[in-house]
């Protein structure tokens, strides 16, 4: 077969390259090998491991248990790799995180800041499953924690078209907001990537959960969905929208517009993952503002910060 295939024109194996590459999802941080045999395409000569090796990070769908084994990946590799990288997903947990070793405190950022970090990354794809909702986590991390990841990312670079999974309305319906800033959604996200991009769109879409009454297998299908935030809606019920109580999975999708400019820029650190967060109160760079959940947050350990930061750290790093 391999005689066969190098008759082909270049272009053909190409496409063929592309093709099975498409069919791979290349998973890092779940604690389970991938099978050798995946790439076993590139081991057949050196002619095809030569034209095929560069359609893998182009074609393939990366998957990524948390941001830690995103950054482990992928500052680990040539930055040609980086810029090659078309279609990720991520569960986006805020970063560093120390599972043991570090009884002082540190700050911890944001996941779109983690994207900063990968010069030329210019994905056509990114999807962002929400780390905060249905994983146990104590409420005070959940509601608004969700909106404002949305939200900066929705800010960020790096990706062409960007899809958020929640599994519930919360991030905005919820009444629970001790900051009061969250605002009517999607119309305002959409007018801030407008204001970047002109042609830009960001919709949401509620899948709602099927009824006890409902004995049909037949699933919900996603519908069109806004909503205003839950604590303004407790002081003025008028303002709800018409599905403003339906529950369900809701999915976020931002488009950038057709000339923007997505790639993240700026240089690389030239150094893995390991060695950045080894260092001495924990990675940061200037620009970037820590995040803090409230103000017993932010004022450290005193107030049970150590115990939920090591809450993040258990859901984020065990396999």
């Amino acid at each position: 077969m391999l005689p066969a295939l190098l008759a082909l024109p270049l272009e053909l194996r190409e496409l063929i390259y592309q093709h099975i590459f498409s069919t791979y999802t290349i998973r890092h941080g779940y604690g389970r090998p991938t099978s050798s045999n995946r790439v076993a395409l590139l081991q057949t000569c050196k002619q095809i491991h030569h034209e095929a090796w560069r359609f893998l990070p182009l074609s393939a769908q990366f998957d990524f248990r948390g941001t830690e084994a995103m950054l482990d990946t992928l500052l680990s590799v040539d930055q040609s790799v980086v810029t090659r990288v078309r279609h990720m997903r991520v569960r986006a947990y805020p970063f560093p995180l120390y599972a043991e070793g570090r009884v002082d405190y540190y700050s911890t950022y944001e996941f779109s800041n983690a994207l900063s970090l990968l010069p030329g990354l210019h994905l056509n794809r990114l999807v962002v499953d929400d780390c905060w909702h249905g994983f146990g986590m104590v409420d005070g991390w959940r509601d608004v924690v969700t909106y404002f990841d949305i939200e900066a990312l929705i800010k960020s670079d790096g990706w062409k078209e960007l899809v958020y999974h929640t599994p519930n309305t919360d991030f905005i319906a919820s009444g629970y907001d001790h900051r009061k800033k969250r605002v009517a959604q999607p119309e305002n996200w959409n007018a801030l990537l407008k204001e970047r991009d002109g042609e830009a769109e960001v919709q949401m879409f509620l899948t709602p959960d099927k009824k006890r009454s409902d004995v049909t297998h037949q699933p919900n299908k996603p519908r069109p969905w806004k909503a205003q935030p839950g604590h303004e809606v407790i002081l003025n019920p008028k303002i709800a929208e018409p599905d403003q109580d339906l529950k369900g999975a809701v999915t976020i999708v931002a488009r950038r517009g057709k000339r923007a400019r997505y790639v993240v820029l700026g240089l690389s650190e030239k150094r893995t993952w390991k060695e950045l967060k080894g260092k001495a109160g924990g990675f940061s760079r200037e620009d970037w503002e820590p995040y803090y959940n409230d103000t017993a947050d932010a004022v450290g350990w005193i107030y049970g910060g150590w115990g939920r930061r090591m809450q993040m750290a258990s859901r984020a790093l065990s396999s």
